[in-house]
């Protein structure tokens, strides 16, 4: 009997130990694992430190580049920066109007230099992404913008009204903070024509203060702009920028290539003369000129075209003419977002882009566009002094810089329930 008892007794202490480790590695795990454990806590401090030893080694190489004029020296900073380990965002040649310039350390750090050497943390823009509606407002006009046909090279003057009821979707989230909203409308009473030299050289400049006057938010300090082709381009992936590097004109001229032409065939606009990629009567093309999306002048110009001896034109255009999903990087399967909001709108609009491109005999200038799923231009201008002229709507494009907030919105974001704006 004595023997059995023990037994027993030796039993029932081996299930209560079991039972007493298992509860032990219960309370173990749980500190171990659990949202306030010790493996939690130790990877959040192994990123905070991760992160601070980021902030420093920007800062350092920032603190390096400093001159004795108390502005960064920028060959420089660009070597100091190129120096810390998974850093990207430094751009090949940084110049003045480079800054504010954003880099990202180890793919997740991002910080803003200045200038001056200041630098801040850029914010995390959480609860949004690209497609998103968000609640902008833009101050009221009760008059319209004026556009006279002596900078337009249109017949007449033209007048654009503000359009009301224009929702804005989320097009772009920059590593800076700054976010991109596209007007989700193209109005056919916005149309603008635009014809001739004159509407080559002042087409950029005109659309852009358009939608500066019509849609900017004074108080917010948001100032309005038209969509570019840097916009678009920006949203590419691989093979959508591989679709645009191949293409070949009707010339088999191509894109990034030049043709050269003399005689009556070495007409251009003016601006031209001022853009990357031209050589007029000179030893070298033009590299440290405007690009296609700048503005060219800082008020429209009456001036027209000029002829030269010899004309030598970088092909710059190129089209698509049924733009499919697949060149944008929020691809997925068949569809994109991103494609969607700049194509299907059912109608045509003006990107504030010039472009210049090579035929057989001559060369042509113009201004790029989409329209329905084509993604191309309008010739305005060609080097044999033939004009041609084409009106499109407006669409306009704001960008919300880093200091001002987003409120995500509760629920699933629609245009009935958007994001809200505060600064």
């Amino acid at each position: 009997m004595k023997r059995i008892n023990s037994k027993g007794i030796t039993l029932i202490a081996l299930v209560i130990t079991i039972i007493v480790l298992l509860i032990l590695a219960g309370v173990t795990i749980a500190t171990l694992t659990g949202e306030n454990g010790i493996l939690g806590k130790a990877t959040e401090a192994s990123n905070k430190t991760e992160e601070k030893n980021a902030e420093e080694e920007v800062k350092i190489a920032v603190m390096g580049s400093m001159g004795t004029n108390g502005e960064l020296e920028n060959e420089v900073l660009k070597e100091n920066l190129n120096k810390i380990e998974n850093i990207s965002g430094v751009p090949e040649e940084i110049t003045d109007s480079t800054y504010p310039l954003t880099v990202t350390v180890e793919g997740k750090y991002s910080y803003t230099i200045n200038k001056n050497g200041s630098i801040g943390e850029v914010p995390k823009r959480e609860g949004i992404k690209v497609g998103d509606y968000v609640n902008y407002t833009y101050d009221q006009k009760t008059t319209g913008y004026s556009i006279l046909s002596t900078y337009s090279g249109y017949t007449s003057n033209q007048t654009i009204n503000q359009k009301s009821g224009i929702k804005w979707r989320i097009l772009n989230i920059h590593e800076n903070g700054t976010v991109d909203l596209i007007g989700d409308i193209v109005s056919t009473d916005q149309t603008i024509y635009f014809q001739g030299a004159l509407g080559y050289n002042n087409a950029v400049y005109l659309l852009n203060d358009i939608c500066k006057e019509l849609y900017s938010n004074n108080t917010l300090g948001i100032t309005a702009r038209s969509i570019n082709i840097e916009d678009i381009e920006s949203q590419m992936n691989e093979t959508g920028i591989g679709a645009k590097e191949a293409y070949k004109s009707g010339a088999n001229v191509q894109y990034g290539s030049t043709r050269t032409y003399t005689g009556s065939n070495a007409q251009y606009p003016n601006l031209y003369a001022q853009e990357n990629g031209g050589k007029i009567d000179t030893i070298e093309i033009n590299t440290n000129g405007i690009g296609r999306s700048d503005n060219g002048y800082t008020s429209p110009t009456t001036e027209t075209s000029s002829k030269a001896s010899s004309l030598t034109v970088t092909q710059a255009y190129y089209n698509s003419s049924n733009t499919p999903a697949n060149y944008f990087k929020d691809y997925n399967e068949s569809s994109s977002i991103v494609r969607d909001m700049l194509f299907n709108t059912g109608t045509g609009y003006w990107l504030a882009s010039r472009y210049a491109g090579c035929s057989s005999s001559n060369s042509y200038f113009g201004l790029h566009c989409v329209n329905s799923d084509y993604l191309g231009g309008k010739a305005m201008f060609y080097s044999n002094g033939t004009t041609n002229g084409t009106s499109y709507r407006l669409r306009p494009i704001v960008s919300l810089s880093s200091n001002i907030k987003i409120k995500a919105c509760e629920g699933e974001n629609s245009s009935t329930n958007m994001h809200e704006i505060n600064k």
